[in-house]
């Protein structure tokens, strides 16, 4: 096990030193010294100009402002009002590797809600974590952050089943982010009789586009509107599981495919403009996924205008199995509708997120309430697929990160 944050830590004391966060005290939920490390760290990368180049990192940051953390505080004050919310106590988190900084938010969350915790991060290096590391760890090197450090503790492992283990001994919340898998894995460890599990499994999410609207859009717009779309779907190599994998076009098929046309160009101009380039093999296996698709009768066309670019396949159906073999990096599935309460029939437990342009909030309130089961956590305008939220997954983490305690 190596440890990352603190970095004076020692690896070889790592036994020690997960007991002795868990040994800490509590602090009190949106305590002042907490509110001022967010703003300090929010603060540090706002204001380094080399941090422009990773946009991810910025939208952290921004995420991280006071007065963002003082809508979370209102928020949970309201909703403490005449109950008695106290820290879990220990909270280990299992970081997903295909988006690693999602810890952030984990860690935050229940860093304000005043618990004690430990990130199990991936071994998967990344120049956006390194450097959000270090701007962490010198932070809590500052002496008025001591007691944050006290109770914090970043650590890096590949899967083997003896440090899960320790760390689910000690802990009175386990979160897991991750894939089905991975879940699975960490499941085989044992929980005390006590401690309570949130987990947030393989998900997906598709996009829902109003074809007019599209067509009725200056240049101007569109390419507002392809920037928003190339966020929500590229910043993490289309392998978030917010970003959307399949694009519904409600319309006609004429204005479908006008749309379309317009649509694809401007998104892949923006491709070219953000300067997004996927390595080589992923962009053979984006053609072999799509040419799979085809040969299983699912598609009837694939269209393409180069490696850097959108690959998209036209789908002659509405099915669910082609979920589990997409490869993320620009691969999209489209499907023309007529009325988007046609995509009922794509919708169950695993879609996550349903992005869209051109739908008024009556149209999805209807669409939500024609559901006949599980499925679709956030409906939200392009642009804010990835705007992480404190209800995620249909868990309110502030309330869930905390325990209520009666008085009478």
């Amino acid at each position: 096990m190596q440890i990352i944050i603190p970095k004076k830590l020692q690896d070889s004391e790592w036994r020690a030193q997960i007991n002795k966060v868990a040994n800490r005290s509590n602090s009190i939920p949106f305590d002042a010294t907490t509110v001022k490390f967010l703003e300090a760290l929010s603060k540090s990368i706002l204001l380094d100009r080399t941090m422009r180049a990773y946009p991810e990192l910025m939208a952290t940051a921004h995420w991280l402002r006071k007065s963002h953390i003082m809508e979370l505080q209102k928020r949970f004050e309201q909703f403490g009002i005449s109950r008695h919310l106290r820290p879990r106590g220990t909270v280990i988190h299992f970081a997903p590797a295909n988006v690693d900084s999602i810890f952030v938010y984990s860690w935050i969350l229940s860093m304000l809600t005043g618990n004690k915790n430990i990130v199990r991060l991936s071994r998967r290096n990344n120049p956006q974590t390194e450097i959000l590391f270090d701007k962490i760890n010198a932070l809590l090197e500052q002496e008025l952050f001591v007691e944050i450090a006290d109770r914090t503790l970043l650590v890096r492992y590949n899967h083997e089943e003896e440090y899960t283990q320790a760390l689910s001994d000690i802990c009175q919340l386990r979160v897991i982010w991750g894939g089905d898998q991975s879940v699975r894995s960490i499941r085989a460890c044992s929980l005390p009789p006590s401690a309570v599990e949130l987990v947030f499994p393989n998900r997906y999410s598709k996009a829902i586009i109003q074809a007019s609207s599209v067509n009725e859009l200056e240049d101007a717009a569109l390419d507002d509107l392809s920037k928003k779309f190339y966020n929500d779907a590229l910043w993490f190599g289309q392998m978030a599981c917010s970003s959307p994998r399949e694009v519904y076009w409600i319309g006609e098929s004429e204005e479908v495919e006008m749309a379309k046309a317009k649509f694809w160009e401007f998104v892949d101009r923006t491709i070219d403009k953000e300067g997004y380039k996927n390595e080589t093999y992923m962009n053979v296996l984006r053609l072999t996924t799509a040419d799979f698709l085809a040969a299983q009768d699912y598609s009837d066309h694939v269209f393409t205008e180069g490696a850097h670019k959108t690959v998209r396949v036209g789908m002659n159906a509405i099915h669910g199995e082609y979920n589990t073999v997409h490869c993320g990096g620009g691969l999209f599935l489209e499907y023309q509708i007529h009325h988007i309460n046609e995509l009922t029939e794509a919708i169950n437990e695993s879609v996550q997120t349903l992005s869209y342009f051109g739908i008024s909030k009556d149209q999805l309130v209807d669409f939500m309430n024609q559901l006949p089961h599980g499925g679709v956590d956030r409906i939200v305008p392009f642009g804010q697929a990835l705007h992480f939220d404190s209800v995620w997954d249909g868990y309110d983490l502030l309330v869930y990160l905390t325990r209520e305690v009666i008085i009478n």
